[in-house]
């Protein structure tokens, strides 16, 4: 047992362990895999290609090797979540099937849902400053680095009902953090595996929803995320399994803490404009004076959807009013406000 506490991995419920893998940063901190065993041995995430092997060595600990996978399900399309599948598949000759929802598809099998150029169009209208353009650049290649292209299998639907080692787990849709984010809910055991839909320690981003050829996102990431959070909300599931984090088993608490949290980056955000118009990145930059700036670039590509999808649910409440020009759009309180 001193090896399985060493390499962080703990039985949380019978034949259901959870393998914390280490990932690079304070926030969201580790990645925690899961693994079910017995009939039919699911893996629910897998961290990053990098630490690949300490997840091989975590599960022969259980007993298990990357050939006993007979799938995997990846509950959203960041790299964290699905980086080392590839190798996992390669280990097993193909045997494992890959699940995951077809909205995350893109980010999944090609690492980013649009392409670069249309990314950096979008923060140039944000207000970013174009020396950051090229660093930019490099976080979206880092985060490429650290996994490997995979196929998805098997398409997830909200409402499906798979098997997953003895359990059966059924999909919940959960947009908000992506397009594609699902928890799998053992309904019997009131066991909820929520990725990074729910965590006990930080409030998720939801991430800008950006689409092909599209210079705007039409969909509301901030909206999305809380009307899946009252979808969970209403199943009451007694143990909640983030993908980074501690074990949750009280629910109302933590979505509080969420919803408290967002009444105050609103109320944050319409203070900063009542000193004059803002594009997103200048506002952003006042809201989180201390980011860290070893990390600038990365924390410049989570302060835009953090900013922006709030300033999303302000214009659409009629608190705040947009106008494009040179490039960028500003953002400035309505008479209203």
């Amino acid at each position: 047992m001193e090896n399985l506490h060493d390499l962080s991995v703990q039985e949380i419920y019978k034949n259901i362990y959870k393998i914390t893998l280490p990932l690079g940063g304070n926030k969201p901190g580790p990645v925690n895999a899961y693994v079910l065993t017995g009939k039919n041995i699911t893996l629910i995430d897998t961290g990053i290609m990098n630490t690949a092997e300490i997840l091989r060595m975590a599960l022969s600990e259980i007993g298990i090797t990357f050939s006993d996978i007979q799938q995997i399900i990846i509950t959203h399309g960041h790299v964290d979540h699905f980086g080392a599948a590839k190798k996992i598949q390669t280990a097993s000759d193909s045997h494992v099937n890959i699940a995951a929802s077809p909205y995350d598809l893109d980010l999944i099998e090609y690492g980013l849902e649009v392409p670069i150029t249309q990314l950096l169009k979008f923060y140039t209208s944000m207000g970013v400053p174009h020396r950051y353009h090229d660093s930019l650049s490099q976080v979206f290649s880092i985060l490429k680095s650290i996994s490997e292209k995979c196929t998805v299998d098997k398409y997830l639907s909200d409402g499906d009902v798979i098997k997953t080692g003895d359990y059966e787990a059924t999909v919940i849709s959960t947009p908000g953090h992506t397009r594609g984010s699902i928890c799998l809910y053992l309904r019997h055991e009131g066991i909820l595996f929520s990725g990074d839909h729910i965590l006990e320690h930080i409030t998720p981003n939801a991430f800008v929803m950006l689409e092909p050829g599209k210079d705007m996102p039409d969909r509301l990431s901030q909206a999305e995320y809380y009307n899946s959070i009252e979808k969970i909300e209403k199943l009451s599931p007694g143990l909640i399994c983030p993908a980074h984090g501690k074990l949750i088993d009280d629910l109302r608490s933590t979505t509080d803490m969420y919803r408290e949290q967002y009444r105050q980056r609103l109320n944050n955000i319409i203070n900063l404009l009542k000193k004059g118009e803002s594009t997103v990145y200048q506002v952003g930059r006042k809201l989180f004076p201390n980011i860290d700036t070893n990390r600038l670039p990365l924390e410049i590509y989570l302060l835009i959807s953090e900013v922006y999808s709030h300033m999303q649910i302000l214009e659409r409440d009629g608190l705040v009013k947009s106008h494009a020009g040179n490039k960028k759009i500003y953002f400035s309180l309505s008479s209203e406000t």
